[in-house]
Order: C-alpha cells, then sequence, then structure tokens
C-alpha cells in the first residue's frame, strides 16, 4: 500500500492542490449562500474512498475519530484565539448556559422526537443520538457570521456557545453509550462530568496564562516562530487534559482564549492569520476524511435519507428553538436576538466525529451494523442541517429585524506588524453617504484627539491630509486610535447609528 502510495504521489498532489484552489475560490461563493465551503469535501471523500485503499489506511473509525479531534482543536484554538473577552463580557453566562443546559435540552428534546419515530429504539440510544446532535459547529458559524452584520448580542453569544459546547456534548456521548452498550447510569458520573469540564477549562487556562508570561518574555523577534509556538500549546493543552481525563477541547480553547486575551503577546495579528488559516484547513480535512468514510450506498436507503432530513428539519424549527429561546429570555436577552440565535446553530462535522464514539465502543458485529445506519442518518441529518439554516441566515436575520445593512469595505487594508501590542491600532474606515463627517473639512470634522488620521484614498490616488482637506462620501480614510474610541470613529464614520 506505501509502495503505492508513493507511486501515486504526484496524482495525490494534483488532486489536493485542485482541492485547497477550489476551496479558496469558492469561499465567497459559500459566504454568499450560506453554506460552509468544506461541506463539498464530503463529496470529495466519498468519490475517492470508493475509488481508493483511503479507508484501509484509516483503519477505520479510530483513525478518522483522531484526526477528526486533531482537527477540531486546532479550529477551537482559533475560536478562543479570535474572541475578545472585552466584547463577550455580558454574555458569558447566557454562552455557558447554551454550551451546557442547552445541549443537553436539546438533546433530550432531539431523543423524544427520535423516539416517537423509532418506537423501538431504547431510551438509552435515542438519547445517544440526541446527544450527537446537541452542539453547534464553531467553524461552520465562524465562516457563515464572517460578513454579516447583526444587532445585540446575536453574533457574540452563537460564537462563544460554538466553541465551549462541544465539550459538552463530547462528554454526554460517551456517557449515554457507556449506557446503551450495557453499564447502568449512575449518580457519581454528575460529578465526573463536573470535574471533566472544571478541570479542562482550569487546565487550560493555567497553561494559556503561563504560555503568556514565557513567550513575553521569549526574545525573539521572527514572527514565523510563534505560530510553531502556538500550535505546540493547543497540541500540549489537548494532551495533559485529556491525560488528567478532563476535557482536552476545552483545555484548548481556553489555553487560546487566555493567550489571545494577553497584553504581551508579541506579533498578535500574524498569529490570529496564521490560525484563521489553518482552522479553515481542517475544517477542510476533516471533512474529506469523514466523506472517506461514508458508503454512498448506504445513503440510498429512502428511510435513512427521509430519517435524517425530518430529524435535522425537526432540530431547526422545533428542538433548538424550543431550548433555547427560553433559555435566553431568562437572562433578558429580547425575544427576536433569542430567535436569531436559536436559528444560528449550525451543524458541521461534529456530530459526524461523534458518531464514532459509540461506533468504535460496539462490540458485536450486529451492533456496528445498526450503528452503521444511524451514522449514515447522522450524515444525512448534518448536510440538510448545515444547508438549510445556513442559506437562509440573511432571510432569518432579517426578518428578525437583527440584520444590519451592509457597509462599503475599503479596497486598502493595513498590515502592520509589530512584536510589542500597541496601546493604539491603525485601521481604515469608509466615510458613509449622510455621516457626521461627510462633506466637512477636517478642520471643522471635530474629530476626537486621539484619533489620528494619517491618509485619505479617494479612487486611486492617496490625498495627504491637512485642515483644508475635506472628506467626502466613499473616502478611504487611515487612520490611528485606541481601541476604546473605535465606536465613537464608527459613529462619527457613519457605520453605527448615533
Amino acid at each position: 500500500m506505501l509502495h503505492s502510495a508513493v507511486n501515486n504521489l504526484p496524482l495525490v498532489l494534483i488532486i489536493c492542490g485542485l482541492m485547497l484552489a477550489v476551496a479558496a475560490l469558492g469561499t465567497k461563493m459559500a459566504m454568499r449562500i450560506g453554506i460552509p465551503t468544506a461541506l463539498g469535501f464530503i463529496g470529495v471523500g466519498m468519490l475517492i474512498g470508493g475509488q481508493t485503499d483511503l479507508r484501509m489506511l484509516l483503519q477505520g473509525y479510530e483513525g478518522a475519530y483522531s484526526i477528526g479531534n486533531i482537527a477540531l482543536a486546532l479550529i477551537l484554538f482559533y475560536g478562543g484565539l479570535s474572541t475578545d473577552v472585552r466584547k463577550v463580557r455580558g454574555i458569558w453566562l447566557p454562552s455557558i448556559t447554551l454550551a451546557t443546559v442547552g445541549v443537553l435540552g436539546v438533546a433530550g428534546v432531539t431523543a423524544y422526537i427520535i423516539r416517537i419515530l423509532l418506537p423501538s429504539a431504547p431510551w438509552s440510544v435515542a438519547l445517544m443520538m440526541g446527544a450527537v446532535l446537541g452542539s453547534t459547529d464553531a467553524a461552520s458559524v465562524l465562516q457563515i457570521l464572517a460578513r454579516e452584520r447583526l444587532s445585540g448580542r446575536v453574533r457574540e453569544i452563537v460564537e462563544l456557545e460554538s466553541g465551549l459546547n462541544d465539550p459538552m456534548a463530547f462528554i454526554l456521548v460517551a456517557t449515554f453509550t457507556s449506557v446503551a452498550m450495557g453499564s447502568s447510569f449512575e449518580v457519581t458520573t454528575i460529578p465526573t462530568i463536573m470535574w471533566q469540564m472544571c478541570a479542562g477549562a482550569l487546565i487550560g487556562g493555567a497553561i494559556g496564562w503561563l504560555s503568556s508570561l514565557a513567550i513575553g518574555a521569549f526574545e525573539e523577534d521572527s514572527p514565523e516562530i510563534y505560530p510553531v509556538i502556538t500550535i505546540a500549546l493547543a497540541l500540549l493543552a489537548y494532551g495533559i487534559a485529556e491525560s488528567l481525563h478532563s476535557s482536552g477541547l476545552l483545555a484548548v480553547f481556553m489555553t487560546a482564549l487566555t493567550l489571545g486575551n494577553s497584553a504581551d503577546l508579541p506579533f498578535r495579528s500574524t498569529i490570529v492569520r496564521f490560525h484563521a488559516s489553518l482552522a479553515y484547513l481542517a475544517q477542510i480535512v476533516m471533512f474529506f476524511v469523514l466523506g472517506v468514510l461514508v458508503i454512498p450506498e448506504s445513503l440510498l436507503d429512502i428511510r435513512v435519507m427521509a430519517s435524517g432530513t425530518l430529524i435535522a428539519l425537526i432540530l431547526a424549527f422545533v428542538a433548538r428553538p424550543l431550548v433555547i429561546t427560553p433559555l435566553l429570555l431568562l437572562f433578558r436577552i429580547p425575544i427576536r436576538e433569542s430567535l436569531a440565535v436559536s436559528w444560528l446553530g449550525l451543524r458541521g462535522a461534529v456530530p459526524i466525529i461523534l458518531m464514532m464514539i459509540p461506533l468504535t465502543a460496539a462490540r458485536t458485529s450486529n451492533g456496528q451494523q445498526n450503528l452503521s445506519r444511524a451514522f449514515a442518518v447522522v450524515f444525512v441529518c448534518v448536510v440538510v442541517g448545515s444547508i438549510i439554516p445556513g442559506s437562509t441566515v440573511r432571510w432569518v436575520m432579517r426578518l428578525l429585524r437583527v440584520r444590519l445593512p451592509p457597509i462599503p469595505r475599503p479596497s486598502t487594508t493595513i498590515d502592520m506588524i509589530t512584536k510589542t501590542p500597541l496601546d493604539t491600532c491603525m485601521m481604515i474606515m469608509v466615510v458613509q453617504p449622510g455621516s457626521a463627517i461627510d462633506g466637512k473639512y477636517l478642520s471643522e470634522a471635530k474629530l476626537p484627539g486621539e484619533i489620528t488620521i494619517a491618509l485619505v484614498i479617494r479612487g486611486a490616488r492617496t490625498h495627504r491630509v491637512r485642515g483644508d482637506t475635506r472628506l467626502e462620501a466613499g473616502d478611504e480614510v487611515a487612520m490611528s486610535l485606541p481601541e476604546r474610541m473605535v465606536p465613537i470613529a464608527q459613529v462619527l464614520f457613519g457605520e453605527l447609528g448615533e
């Protein structure tokens, strides 16, 4: 097999290159229609898996489960690294509630629905399936919301929830799988679950804090070294937490969250951009590997297609809104924002990875055959559950009046690499028609003294800034300002209402 792989290396590299190129070029279209780009690589994996020995090379579900966990850890690391705790300070409690009680509630409602559809299925199996489908997918959520402007706290709640709920889902699936395989549920399981969550968070926080101190004292001027260090931290956090029987995924997220919000993190923009690309690549690999495992013939069963589609629709229209909306109303989140959060519960590759836990635990061929059918149902559910909410995000957000109108994006970007974190940021804003500074000379624009205008770009020409420089709608203005002044600048430039 290895000799065959070496001989076909040029063909393998051509296929990989084409796959990555298509993924990169298709990102814009995918964002426009609201479907994660990497979802298409499930189909590529199915096609290649049936024509090659890749399924054997993965050694069944165990190999794919390991690859999926590593990919998910890298995705969650980027999620934690890019989360600004100042922006999510007021929504920690509702997000944590959704990531724990919400996942359990969605799993319970889904299990009840599965029992109605399949009365012969034991409660333990129904709960296991509900737990598999209970969490949202961080990578899908981050990609779909990348270019959306939403009012209120919708974006922050959804993004933080999607980063925190995977560990809870993994623990629930492992617990209900054990029960489905014959073990009895004991009360002592609850403290074990609490330990896994709390210990994972504490371990991740400790690693992030210690690593921020070490990196801050690390005298290295080469920015390319730091992404290597952060990858090492992600792997260490996952490995240490798992070896202590706690949640490795939560440890990875908390390590990145602590490190990313450290004031001493050098070359922050370089590190975040690198991990954004790495997370995207990890998502592609994850979907591709999962596609390799899917046997296309199993999807031709009309019962599998109907069951997966029906469960996906019930999840989107019934289970998640029924659980998430009341929970958010308890925290006085407006009903429109609560409904928006419930609709943005996109499924991705995570449920398929979770389904591998019972598949690897099955001891009999009959059990594996039944679970393989369930795997196909979950697969259909994930595909439908990604397409339906994802493709309707803009329409539903507009219907709920939480989608803000898009604003023109500057054609120019500022790429400034600094080792020492600065107390100001460089950014470019576009003067909006009718804004407070539209048509005004710089001397009369009454900009706060902490905002320094460096350059005005009009069309293809740059203009030096003087007191008699007149700002016009469509001008791209490069400026330096403290982070706390950004909302004020957005109001002045017309990006936010006064």
